[in-house]
């Protein structure tokens, strides 16, 4: 077993971010995912057809297209297969009619009126298995006035009320700027089809998963919900500062970067004020509390600020962590999967993909006693395994599928192409 799914096979037509990162944990968990697309409409986030390949992929000695090589598509695809399918056209629809009894979950992130549209309800899907389960993530959900409207993580922010908590003191409401809600939908998605197995397991029963965008996102701000509602008081603004921790912020350094940092008890101050060099500003009355200091949040930021500004921010992390207060520097993107934390767990994973070349990736993101799960294949091209799965599940003959690609119902180029085989 590579995972407490293995033998769980899911059929998903995700696109994007949310349902597709969230249909790759199960992936990770070991699941069998089978990602659906088409050829007139790929996954977005292989970014289209048409433009050059992107300069941190492009490699002279590989043979690339600009739809297999995206570095968002590839980073939350792993460990599934992918195939093209047009369900548009009636033998499309047809074959993955034949794919439904062989499979434990159907998942979308399509507004609620796509499925139905193509026919695909709840009610025809489990006529066709009665334990079947579909689980579907659209932005508002499949009932209520917002039903039809689309939406993105940007969207969702302010509409779950995570805009109005982002800020500055004094300062407009901010979104995150890093479309974080598609993570959070996509998290809770997976956690819900995981339920769903669970209960099927134990009572034989299927059932549909109506997951809104909106409502998981404002699963985290409701403490600043029930502040409101409880006592009428509309959380402030605070930058990067805590509700009750000082100092608690994000200064900058002598070298252009930037540190975080937070005293959570009297023992951090205590080992903060020393390795500064500040050892005074315990005797200080502003400062004597953690109610005083943070009553005098700003005057205690200027004196931190002062001796930061002054720093290299890995060298005064390294000081301060040594010193046993927390402490962090800002660090970029492509430099996260080097953190010792996440190397000593083995989170990175480094992957070969045919058309990418080798990727370091964000990998399974849990250690298990059991099964543990792991990275066995990259995100897959398109249309990568579509005669493999028709051959295998449905004995499908090569002149078959030839067939279906000639008539633009699968394949793996743009639709205004013939089939392109490995060997061309």
């Amino acid at each position: 077993m590579t995972g407490p799914l293995d033998g769980i096979r899911i059929i998903t037509f995700t696109q994007a971010w949310a349902g597709t990162s969230g249909t790759e944990l199960l992936g990770l968990l070991g699941a069998d995912v089978i990602q659906i697309e088409s050829r007139t409409h790929p996954d977005v986030w292989r970014g289209g057809y048409a433009g050059p390949i992107p300069p941190a992929v492009a490699d002279p000695t590989r043979r690339q297209r600009r739809w297999n090589v995206a570095s968002a598509y590839n980073s939350v695809n792993l460990n599934k297969r992918a195939i093209t399918l047009d369900v548009v056209d009636p033998q499309g629809m047809e074959i993955f009619k034949r794919l439904i009894p062989l499979a434990d979950v159907i998942a979308d992130n399509f507004t609620p009126m796509v499925m139905e549209k193509w026919g695909l309800s709840y009610d025809v899907l489990r006529s066709i298995k009665p334990d079947i389960i579909q689980a579907s993530l659209s932005a508002y959900g499949a009932t209520g006035p917002l039903r039809e409207v689309r939406g993105i993580g940007g969207t969702m922010e302010p509409m779950s009320g995570l805009t109005s908590l982002l800020g500055y003191e004094g300062g407009r409401p901010m979104n995150s700027g890093s479309m974080i809600p598609d993570a959070i939908a996509g998290l809770w998605f997976a956690a819900a089809i995981v339920t769903a197995l669970r209960h099927r397991a134990r009572t034989g029963e299927g059932q549909y998963i109506d997951l809104s965008m909106m409502e998981s996102n404002a699963m985290i701000t409701g403490d600043a919900f029930l502040e409101y509602t409880a006592n009428g008081r509309v959380r402030p603004r605070t930058g990067n500062r805590h509700p009750r921790i000082a100092p608690h912020n994000i200064y900058p350094a002598r070298d252009g970067a930037w540190l975080a940092l937070s005293a959570d008890d009297e023992r951090q101050w205590a080992a903060l004020t020393t390795a500064i060099g500040r050892p005074g500003l315990r005797d200080d009355a502003r400062f004597s509390s953690m109610e005083d200091r943070k009553r005098h949040e700003a005057e205690l930021d200027q004196e931190i600020a002062a001796w930061v500004c002054e720093q290299d921010a890995s060298a005064a992390e390294a000081r301060l962590l040594a010193a046993g207060v927390s402490a962090a520097r800002a660090r970029a993107r492509d430099e996260l999967l080097e953190h010792p934390a996440l190397t000593e767990r083995g989170f990175g994973a480094t992957i070969e993909h045919s058309e990418a070349g080798t990727q370091h990736l964000a990998g399974v993101p849990w250690r298990m006693s059991r099964t543990q799960p792991e990275v066995r294949r990259p995100a897959p091209m398109l249309g990568e395994h579509s005669f493999e799965v028709f051959e295998h599940f449905l004995r499908m003959s090569r002149e078959d599928y030839d067939r279906l690609v000639e008539l633009g119902i699968s394949g793996d180029s743009p639709p205004d192409s013939g089939r392109v085989s490995p060997e061309d």
